[in-house]
């Protein structure tokens, strides 16, 4: 055995969902661990935990092997604490994967020499192969090692394509009463959708599916344990029509009641239709985003989306009669983007009866066409290395300007889109309340501040409150 002891540590990020939820990737990892009888124990700084704890977990744990989740926002405030680690604990290995490693690869380990080894792409087998020992690490595929001051890179592992051999985490390990009582379920991996703005294909563009029964055998797992709340994480949930149909007949066949069943990550217009709306509505699906992304078709054929305007309104019209909860997800700044363009974002957000609406600021990845195109047209207004690590995609800090948005209207505009997220916030308490208007406007007007908004995302007590009255309402109208 190469390596006997595994912590593996999620470090605190910049993003929009932080510190409430469990860490599925972690997740996953740790399962694997388990299963092939490696000790290994997690430590979850997006928690509240600082440097000074991991530091005693680390001596208390006495791990040979720690591992780090790293992704490109804040990459630099990771790479400090994995050189504070080392400095304290030289003799102890470091592995990093995540998006930011497989889409900068040998980079990350040049930039961050307290780095022993990094994983690209897919993480559960690369990292058993080389705890066990039992292969030579440059014969390992998918792993970053160094070599007598060399870097060397094995090669892409190949996808995993049976997904169902992947066992899902049971966070044995975890503090399960620290997290908001709902589970994140990736049914799937992989987008096969070329958008010029997302990451996702660079780090997996491989669609692959796990089966129904599967699935379902997760959502029943927590279910004995007490669990009614899932979220379908997926890049691309509904790619597989029929394959949707299955999870739906088989959580019915179950019998599995009184569920709450979330897509939170955007789901694609081009693939929803009435009937599977309906199907999923039956089995307990409540809440729905979709990846609106722009207003109108010509922004979109520019981002290569791959659907059209008159499908993602006939999806959201269709989701909203039927009863979802709907979210609509924008980005704001798309190369060759107009204040008229906006504008048609805007207009399509307020004209349907969502319950929310995301307007991101658009963050160019690095390996994204939009990236490549920025920097080729000289468009930045902040160096990659500063916005990465000082900007989010809900800041209304432009990255960059075009001849059609300058910085100035970029905020301008920016500004315009929270207005209306507020309006849309305040109009769905209205009618959620609508028996008692009064409290509805008041609630939506304190929900749609800043500081509540936070408040939900960040802190637990505060988000458990608010997610059982939200499963209550839903399960008992």
């Amino acid at each position: 055995m190469r390596f006997k002891k595994v912590l593996l540590v999620n470090p605190k990020t910049y993003g929009e969902w932080v510190g409430v939820r469990l860490p599925a990737g972690l997740g996953y990892l740790a399962q694997v661990l388990h299963d092939n009888e490696i000790e290994y124990d997690i430590f979850d700084m997006q928690l509240g935990y600082g440097q000074r704890k991991l530091f005693h977990k680390i001596a208390s744990f006495g791990p040979d092997l720690i591992g780090f989740s790293l992704v490109s926002l804040g990459y630099k405030h990771s790479y400090n604490l994995v050189e504070n680690v080392k400095a304290s604990f030289p003799d102890i290995k470091i592995i990093v994967g995540g998006p930011h490693v497989s889409i900068l690869k040998k980079q990350v380990l040049q930039d961050c020499e307290a780095i022993d080894y990094g994983v690209v792409y897919e993480g559960e087998r690369t990292l058993v192969e080389l705890c066990k020992g039992t292969e030579d690490e440059e014969f390992i595929k998918g792993l970053i090692c160094r070599d007598n001051g060399n870097l060397i890179y094995t090669g892409d592992r190949d996808w995993i394509l049976d997904l169902d051999c992947i066992p899902f985490p049971r966070y044995k390990r975890f503090d399960l009463h620290k997290y908001i009582k709902e589970i994140d379920v990736f049914s799937s991996r992989g987008c096969p959708q070329k958008c010029v703005f997302c990451p996702n294909s660079l780090i997996s563009p491989y669609y692959r599916a796990r089966s129904a029964e599967n699935v379902v055998n997760e959502i029943e797992y927590w279910c004995v344990k007490g669990y009614r709340q899932f979220n379908f994480d997926d890049d691309n949930f509904t790619l597989d029509k029929e394959r949707v149909y299955r999870i739906c007949d088989e959580i019915e066949k179950r019998g599995l009641k009184d569920l709450y069943l979330r897509c939170s990550n955007g789901l694609r217009a081009d693939k929803l239709d009435r009937q599977l709306l309906t199907r999923m509505k039956e089995v307990g699906f409540q809440y729905i985003a979709i990846g609106a992304d722009a207003g109108n078709n010509r922004i979109l054929k520019i981002i290569k989306k791959g659907e059209t305007i008159e499908q993602i309104e006939q999806s959201v019209k269709d989701a909203c009669e039927l009863g979802f909860d709907v979210k609509l997800l924008f980005i704001i700044g798309h190369l060759g983007e107009t204040v008229d363009d906006i504008n048609d974002s805007l207009k399509l957000a307020k004209k349907y009866p969502i319950i929310r609406v995301h307007f991101y600021n658009l963050i160019p990845y690095p390996g994204t066409e939009v990236f490549e195109q920025v920097s080729k047209k000289d468009y930045f207004l902040i160096k990659p290395e500063q916005y990465l690590n000082e900007v989010s995609d809900l800041d209304s800090v432009p990255i960059f300007e075009t001849p059609e948005l300058s910085m100035e209207t970029r905020v301008e505009m920016l500004r315009k889109a929270r207005k209306v997220q507020k309006e849309i916030t305040v109009k769905a308490f209205k009618r959620m309340y609508s028996h008692v208007p009064f409290v509805g406007r008041c609630m939506g007007y304190f929900f749609s501040t800043g500081i509540i908004q936070r408040t939900f995302y960040g802190n637990i007590m505060f988000r458990k409150l608010v997610e059982y009255v939200r499963y209550k309402k839903a399960v008992h109208q």
